[in-house]
């Protein structure tokens, strides 16, 4: 495109935009036809010169948010509305909120340990250009997995958050689930798997979602379980936190799944005293719950109707446990 229609069009986005001027102005201004000036404001939208984003009210639900800080002794509650009935659309929100807050709660030195899978994909997509922290680390906290047909993008959400923050990233370099508690305990005798652990004793900062149970989860299609074990697991888990299989109380679902498990472990988790936890839809909510009942979230981004639908569970507990 030629300097002077590049100009103009930069022009004409500047008149509307930043001066406010109608169409109709910046028509006689430029001496051009309003069809004319409206079709150089598509173009500057197609061009990047101009981006438009939708900022959200912040607070909507602050009732709701105080309520589940209140029963769950929570950080922070934020809780994006289900405005278009969009899963997609709602899941870029929540995870918006949370990339929002990371220059707030990531302090210079810190290790922050990531999961995978597409909550936290989705995440990479929204995070800031740059967040100006010094010496962060970017751990894995959770093997990936290792047929070629399935990708967790655990490398990439690795990356991503190194070039934000400009930081050091460690891969975890291991499945997330192996066939034997053996084979298990020798991937973590590894050298450069037993670093990433020992790095994760010293996390300040969790970033992950929850994964719910059935036969669509990656885990499942993969076959490392046969029917007969995951119908047994489905009767034991509500979810999984960064690999770890856990009941309603949170707790761990199954001791000998779990020894075949190379992850960051569940009590080291915990531990870490900065856990954000994004998750969105009405599945989740038995995950997320139990994630909550077992000290695994200090700060949580979710879905209003997942959110009202977790204080019903809590409410209705409540009154048939009084104690």
């Amino acid at each position: 495109m030629d300097p002077y229609k590049m100009n103009l069009i930069l022009r004409v986005a500047k008149r509307h935009y930043e001066l406010g001027m109608s169409q109709i102005e910046i028509a006689r201004a430029e001496h051009l036809s309003k069809s004319t000036v409206s079709r150089l404001l598509g173009q500057a939208r197609e061009l990047g010169m101009v981006k438009i984003s939708i900022v959200e009210p912040k607070h909507a639900f602050v009732d709701l948010e105080n309520a589940m800080k209140d029963a769950f002794g929570l950080d922070r509650v934020t809780i994006l509305p289900d405005v278009v009935g969009s899963r997609d659309v709602l899941r870029k929100d929540v995870c918006t909120a949370l990339a929002d807050d990371l220059s707030r709660d990531v302090q210079d030195g810190e290790v922050v340990g990531v999961a995978w899978g597409h909550t936290l994909s989705v995440l990479t997509e929204v995070l800031p250009k740059h967040i100006d922290k010094k010496n962060i680390k970017i751990i894995q906290l959770n093997g990936g997995l290792s047929k070629a047909l399935y990708d967790a993008g655990a490398d990439h959400i690795v990356r991503a958050f190194v070039h934000c923050f400009e930081g050091e990233g460690y891969l975890l370099p291991a499945p997330a689930l192996v066939d034997t508690a053996e084979i298990a305990a020798s991937i973590k005798s590894d050298s450069s798997v037993a670093r990433i652990l020992t790095l994760a004793e010293n996390c300040r900062t969790a970033i992950y979602s929850v994964g719910t149970t059935g036969h669509s989860t990656a885990l499942y299609q993969m076959g490392y379980f046969s029917e007969k074990e995951y119908e047994k697991l489905e009767k034991l888990a509500v979810g999984d936190v960064c690999s770890h299989f856990i009941d309603q109380e949170g707790r761990i679902a199954s001791r000998e799944l779990d020894a075949r498990v190379v992850a960051t472990p569940l009590e080291e988790i915990k531990k870490i005293p900065n856990k954000m936890v994004a998750a969105v839809g009405l599945d989740k909510v038995p995950a997320v719950l139990a994630a909550l009942e077992g000290g695994m979230v200090n700060k949580l981004y979710i879905d209003q109707p997942a959110a009202a639908e977790i204080m019903r569970r809590k409410t209705a507990q409540k009154k048939s446990d009084p104690t």
